[in-house]
């Protein structure tokens, strides 16, 4: 079920597309290569070049070449400017590569929504040459997790930081389609997190962890999770590592996952030309969960290729309802 104001926005949206469509091409040009920009040489970065280029070999009459340049400190961001797509892997990369020229098309990776908005915000540029395959998995599809691991939920506790207050009503709304309560505590400082964290414990069922670095960071892991665990509340987290950690379960995107998203957008915007398209949740997606956990719990867990085709069934059902709203 979609409400009105989600139509309402995705409407928006679409208007707000195709204004850029129209203002766009007289400086958009089609690329001829690939820069892809590191923050750090790390293994999942190298990861995702590899696989990258591999999905671009893969695809026919492909010719953009690939290149990678990793962040030096005290160095300035030097790319070939209105001949590349630029694709910025991390925060950092994403920040430099805003400040090349409006012209030069850039796509983040690893990057929160909350902080794409920002950047967007501060460079000033526009949604036409500036986009991201954000963090974020859509809020639909974590939920949907949820409420087929525990189909009996019926409160669902959040806690938002200053970057994810932002998404407070968007929240509601597909907690509100599935039949649950979104129970939200505001979390203004790291000393407020494991009290509000408390709070929300004793007032919800479960816990849903969404991205925001206040919160969700290498600090706050196992005090949250040690706590959730203290009063037998299951956590549904954002990343592999997270549920490593001792999440019950995640919905999250694969490092080749999100190189396929990306050169899928690679060659289309070159051929548009040049014009990327809005920023977008991982369109491709994996499923964890910690059977440890759910046996501590108490939480019968159905078999892993039951539970991702139950997932596969409800993206159908999502992406049809979008179509309908869209025409």
């Amino acid at each position: 079920m979609i409400h009105k104001s989600k139509s309402h926005f995705l409407n928006s949206l679409a208007q707000f597309v195709l204004m850029l469509v129209l203002l766009v091409p007289f400086y958009a040009r089609a690329y001829t290569g690939i820069t892809v920009v590191l923050s750090a040489s790390t293994p999942t970065n190298l990861e995702f070049v590899e696989d990258l280029k591999n999905e671009l070999m893969a695809t026919k009459n492909n010719s953009l070449k690939i290149k990678v340049v990793e962040l030096k400190d005290n160095e300035k961001l030097v790319v070939a400017e209105n001949s590349e797509l630029v694709i910025a892997l991390g925060v950092k990369a994403l920040e430099e590569a805003s400040k090349l020229k409006f012209t030069t098309p850039v796509l983040g990776v690893f990057t929160p929504m909350p902080t794409f908005n920002v950047l967007l915000s501060k460079s000033k540029r526009d949604l036409g040459n500036f986009s991201a395959i954000v963090l974020d998995q859509p809020y639909w599809r974590q939920i949907s997790l949820i409420k087929t691991i525990l189909p009996e939920t019926k409160k669902l506790g959040v806690l938002l930081g200053t970057t994810s207050v932002q998404y407070t009503d968007y929240l509601t709304e597909e907690t509100e389609d599935v039949g649950m309560i979104l129970g939200v505590e505001s979390v203004m400082n790291a000393s407020e997190v494991i009290p509000k964290l408390k709070k929300t414990l004793e007032a919800n069922d479960v816990l849903l962890a969404i991205p925001d670095p206040q919160i969700y960071n290498r600090e706050t892991a196992e005090p949250i999770l040690l706590t959730s665990y203290r009063h037998q509340k299951p956590v549904f987290g954002y990343s592999q590592s997270y549920v490593r950690a001792g999440a019950l379960a995640a919905v999250y995107s694969s490092t080749k996952q999100l190189a396929k998203q990306a050169a899928e957008i690679a060659i289309a915007a070159q051929q548009a030309p040049g014009l990327l398209p809005p920023p977008q949740a991982p369109k491709y997606f994996s499923i964890l969960v910690n059977r440890q956990v759910a046996r501590s719990l108490n939480i019968e867990m159905m078999d892993d290729e039951i539970l991702y085709n139950k997932m596969l069934q409800l993206e159908t059902i999502e992406q049809d309802e979008h179509e309908k709203v869209r025409h």
